[in-house]
């Protein structure tokens, strides 16, 4: 007779082969697998099975209402992280300022977008950089921290850390700022930290002008354990696909994968009536169209939108001309104010005299994770003053590509009076630091430079040409040699003594801050995987792309749901600011009435 192992393997066999046999439509929302599946009209076809794309896709067909395809140019699939064939193969132009170096762009390729490969971290900023889209967008403006906290909340599962692991290690946290309700979860590790981030939250939290935050979520910044996204029962991966596509099997959730927008179709109003796609693996092949009888949706991310906007003949005339795209809407700002955090990957140090190792420590490890966000005035208290009044003194043209108009100038001064306000505001994060051994990384989340996305003139379907212009204002070279002097300052403290750190790299040869920034201009790499800005929700007449409702300037039945909406950056990863922005569109979108 088999023993009841041997009976629970093979159950467990059957049940995995007959779930392989199912066709995708009974695991999840249906995945079309011919084109003469795909209906001729939907109410909504959104461009981009993303973080995004999926969040507003599931909220517009949850009520059974409305009818949705979601076009998405990458495969679906079962793994995630960092897997290169799971990413765009991209190489920026080289950016002079950093000594002509070229830079990966890092994006997901799949159902799910980058929330596949990101490295899972559940930030948000703080309450002034939220504000500053409100400042930037106008009076009548609710996108500040007010205005997306309900959609922040509505976005996430919070799952607490073990209690007595919060009590050792000081972890402070408040479900209030947390929602209960949708399977994106926010989850600390149930795993124990190494020791030494008892020591390291004291050196830190030591230091003249450092808070110690309520909970990563409460806009306030500072030092304090942070939150992943990982299902805190097995330990998975939480995010856009598990969330917002798997198990929501409707009739009226559909998508394409592994296919193309070329352009969207406008009719003579430039009302949105539809797109056209190819397969991605045959883009010679015949154009299918699909209709849209409510709206055009766009969530392909802070680097493809632009190009589906551009490719369409919305954004700035010139370069559409040069790659012999017909012009519908001259729209300087697309593919403009793109902005993504820098960072210097490592300040080498090392222990003399070791601690002990218990405990995995660590970022991203099954254990709750700890980092540092600094305010300028935190970060050189005798230095920032000087640094935002000579920044907020900038001709602003200088630093700006040549392709800007008077218009995106203006809007680009309005940026700096704003974030000159910021450098001045102890809760402005402008360094990052990750706190879990000696030395480490550090991030400006602030660069002051912009860069641009524009199509391939030779080649406007391939891919885009991604310029990050990284250091083109010289103040980042400067911001990222504070930060080294802050992370010198913080390993020097008197709570860390005993473990006798000493600098490996860059070493005591680069001392003064000129030495720092020339050091950094062949360490900087401007881009942390965050790209935003490209597609800003700012007014037309200062550069922005779209209004406060989403909606593409000189079009009807269009919108932008994604990261290249936000106008500026903000002190934390994107991905939960992401959610965010996704949820607070879908409300918007539902509003909306039609003739």
């Amino acid at each position: 007779m088999p023993s009841l192992k041997t009976i629970t393997v093979s159950l467990l066999a059957t049940i995995t082969q007959l779930a392989a046999g199912l066709p995708r439509s009974q695991l999840h929302a249906r995945i079309l697998g011919e084109q003469a599946d795909v209906k001729d009209e939907y109410d909504y076809v959104i461009i981009g099975g993303g973080t995004a794309g999926l969040t507003v896709g599931d909220r517009l067909t949850e009520n059974g209402k409305y009818s949705v395809l979601v076009i998405e140019y990458g495969v679906y699939h079962e793994q995630t992280g960092m897997d290169p064939s799971r990413m765009f193969n991209i190489t920026s132009t080289p950016s002079p300022s950093l000594n002509d170096r070229q830079f990966r762009v890092g994006l997901g390729c799949g159902v799910g977008g980058s929330s596949i490969v990101n490295g899972q971290l559940m930030l948000r900023g703080t309450k002034e950089e939220y504000d500053a889209w409100k400042t930037l967008g106008g009076i009548d403006s609710d996108w500040d921290w007010e205005g997306l906290l309900p959609y922040f909340k509505k976005a996430t599962t919070f799952s607490p850390p073990d209690k007595e692991i919060a009590d050792e290690f000081k972890i402070r946290y408040n479900a209030e700022y947390w929602g209960s309700e949708t399977p994106l979860y926010a989850a600390f590790g149930m795993g124990r930290p190494a020791n030494i981030t008892k020591k390291l939250h004291a050196a830190m939290s030591g230091i003249e002008g450092v808070t110690v935050a309520d909970d990563s979520g409460s806009g306030q910044n500072g030092v304090y354990w942070y939150t992943t996204s990982h299902d805190p029962a097995t330990g998975a991966r939480s995010y856009a696909r598990t969330s917002h596509w798997d198990n929501v099997p409707r009739d009226n959730y559909e998508m394409v994968i592994e296919s193309k927008v070329n352009r969207i179709l406008f009719d003579d109003d430039m009302a949105a009536l539809g797109v056209e796609y190819v397969p991605v693996n045959d883009t010679g092949s015949e154009p299918q169209r699909v209709n849209a009888k409510r709206e055009v949706i766009i969530a392909a991310g802070a680097i493809h939108t632009p190009q589906v906007l551009m490719l369409s003949g919305v954004g700035p005339g010139d370069d559409l001309k040069r790659a012999g795209v017909d012009v519908k809407v001259d729209l300087p700002g697309v593919g403009s104010n793109f902005q993504d955090h820098s960072y210097v990957p490592s300040i080498g140090y090392s222990w003399g005299n070791p601690p002990p190792t218990e405990g995995p420590g660590g970022p991203m490890t099954a254990a709750p994770n700890l980092v540092a966000m600094i305010g300028m005035p935190a970060l050189v208290p005798n230095h920032y003053e000087d640094l935002a009044a000579r920044y907020e003194q900038q001709d602003p043209k200088i630093h700006l590509p040549e392709s800007y108009t008077s218009e995106q100038v203006d809007g680009y001064s309005q940026q700096q009076a704003v974030y000159a306000r910021m450098m001045r505001s102890l809760n402005t994060t402008f360094n990052e630091m990750m706190l879990f051994g000696p030395g480490g990384s550090i991030q400006n989340m602030h660069p002051l430079s912009r860069g641009t996305i524009r199509l391939n003139a030779q080649d406007p379907q391939g891919q885009v040409v991604v310029d990050y212009r990284g250091a083109s204002n010289e103040l980042d070279l400067e911001i990222m040699a504070d930060n080294v002097h802050f992370l010198r300052r913080y390993m020097a403290s008197e709570e860390l003594a005993e473990y006798q750190p000493s600098e490996r790299y860059p070493g005591p040869s680069y001392n003064t801050t000129e030495q720092l920034m020339e050091w950094s201009r062949s360490q900087i790499i401007p881009s942390v995987y965050h790209p935003i800005g490209t597609c800003a929700k700012v007014p037309k007449e200062h550069g922005g792309c779209v209004d406060e409702q989403l909606s593409v300037y000189g079009t009807k039945k269009l919108s932008v749901v994604d990261a290249s909406i936000m106008p500026t950056t903000v002190g934390a990863t994107t991905q939960l600011s992401v959610y965010a922005v996704a949820e607070k569109a879908a409300d918007l979108i539902k509003a909306r009435t039609f003739d």
